[in-house]
């Protein structure tokens, strides 16, 4: 990984790449995909503060499945506020650590975190047009399949915003479901398909 002068786990100044946990994972097994604000937890428009996170229920029984299943549940993050200069990695950080700490309490376990803070907006290094690493492109989630020995064809992706469903085709996903605020029809659909696929 690249020197960064914080203690972060970047793979480069604008992408976060960070497994959590030392689960060993079958390769060749699916993967569940996730998008972070407005998926995982409520989308507050560019959330900074940890005090402020709050869980998406729906999600749960999702994050669960997956778990029960043996699959790794990768979490794929657009994070345009650091480009912009709203906040940091620190701050990042900070959220995505709460995150983690709600889902863990849920009983939800995370095993890897990309977040991708470039964009065409943004300043200085993180100004890149079309990165591909930034929803739609599928730059995430190939990184964490290659890392995981991850069958991307067999996986499954949930993210809140058309660009979420667009990696995940990008990547080669066939299972994609798309997460609206006032529905939990996409989260139950997943957590069937992933019980279907996994005979649990």
């Amino acid at each position: 990984m690249a020197e960064t002068s914080a203690p972060y786990p970047l793979d480069e100044p604008g992408l976060w790449v960070e497994r959590v946990g030392d689960k060993v994972f079958r390769d060749g097994g699916p993967a569940l995909f996730l998008d972070r604000d407005g998926t995982i937890n409520v989308d507050t428009g560019y959330p900074s503060d940890p005090e402020q996170v709050v869980l998406r229920d729906a999600i749960l029984p999702v994050i669960q499945a997956a778990n029960r299943a043996g699959w790794p549940v990768v979490i794929v993050t657009n994070q345009s506020g650091i480009a912009r200069g709203y906040f940091g990695w620190d701050v990042f950080a900070a959220v995505n650590g709460r995150v983690l700490t709600l889902l863990r309490e849920k009983g939800c376990f995370v095993d890897m975190v990309l977040a991708c803070a470039y964009h065409e907006a943004g300043k200085g290094g993180f100004g890149v047009g079309d990165h591909p690493m930034r929803k739609p492109n599928p730059g995430m989630l190939l990184k964490a399949a290659e890392m995981l020995g991850t069958d991307l064809g067999g996986s499954v992706m949930i993210g809140d915003k058309d660009a979420d469903i667009e990696a995940g085709r990008r990547a080669g996903l066939s299972r994609l479901f798309l997460a609206r605020e006032a529905s939990v029809a996409a989260e139950q659909a997943a957590a069937v398909e992933i019980q279907a696929i996994s005979g649990i």
